[in-house]
């Protein structure tokens, strides 16, 4: 296949430049893959190169505090602060865009779609809807939060990575992994994400109201009406098979797919499979 990637920048605050990958040709319709917390635009890599090649003008963005993206000294790291950058990248393509969003870039996505119901073309939830499992989120957290002094190689991230995610096959390449790495001032490899933000994020999580929280995004998915789509792992830990059930009861027009043997990082775990999920769902929109 061949990769037609450009690296462009959007301004989104004063302080914060998003950088994002782009395939594909610019005149086509906008699709935004949405990475999940801790991870970066290249998680989307094969995803993109194919939804391009079927015509399709694909943009993965770091999210603030993520990758090549700007940190922010001002610590402003809360999901209003990345749905509003999200809200000026939709701004500044020139077509009403699909937004794909995993987990963090699910729930940005709905929080833009409650201020403006018709600004996107379609939605798909990846391994994230209004109520999430506290198991699974609180599982996530640990990882993240592990080893703040970093790994001293490469092959204890791998080690790592394989514990966090016993389900998933090794393939023993390191290609992928460094791009999710930044070297550390002692030496040692850490995630390419500022750390603050996780503090952030725990601090509002001990906070709000969940209840508060999902009953905002049910309300957004009752009342959408651009096509959608929920694609979950099929051993998810962070959304049940009931909270789906329970979820199409009230939005039965929202379209569902569950991706045996995947687990919250779908597009990790079986990309083929995902990948060909979400182009029979966009086939639909042509």
């Amino acid at each position: 296949m061949n990769e037609t990637r450009k690296v462009i920048n959007f301004k989104t605050a004063e302080d914060i430049t998003i950088v994002a990958n782009a395939f594909g040709k610019p005149t086509d319709t906008p699709v935004l893959l949405l990475h999940g917390g801790g991870q970066t635009r290249h998680s989307w890599k094969k995803t993109g190169e194919r939804i391009a090649a079927k015509g399709w003008y694909v943009i993965a963005p770091d999210a603030r505090g993520h990758g090549d993206s700007s940190w922010s000294k001002q610590l402003n790291y809360s999901f209003t602060f990345i749905a509003q950058d999200l809200q000026r990248i939709i701004n500044s393509v020139e077509q009403k865009p699909v937004l794909i969003g995993a987990s963090m870039g699910g729930l940005t996505s709905m929080m833009v779609l409650a201020q403006q119901p018709d600004i996107a073309k379609a939605l798909i939830l990846v391994d994230v809807s209004p109520k999430v499992e506290k198991k699974g989120i609180d599982r996530i957290f640990d990882f993240m939060s592990a080893n703040p002094e970093g790994y001293e190689s490469i092959e204890a991230v791998q080690k790592a990575i394989a514990n966090y995610l016993p389900h998933r096959k090794n393939t023993g390449s390191t290609r992928g992994l460094k791009k999710s790495l930044r070297r550390l001032p002692n030496g040692n490899y850490g995630w390419h994400w500022d750390p603050k933000m996780l503090e952030v994020w725990q601090s509002i999580s001990s906070h709000r109201n969940p209840s508060e929280f999902d009953d905002l995004f049910s309300e957004v998915l009752v009342n959408l009406s651009i096509p959608s789509l929920l694609v979950r792992g099929g051993i998810s830990d962070v959304v049940s098979k009931e909270t789906v059930k329970e979820l199409l009861a009230i939005a039965p027009h929202l379209q569902y797919v569950d991706i045996k043997d995947a687990g919250h990082m779908i597009a990790g775990d079986s990309n083929d499979i995902f990948t060909d999920a979400l182009l029979g769902f966009l086939k639909q929109l042509k």
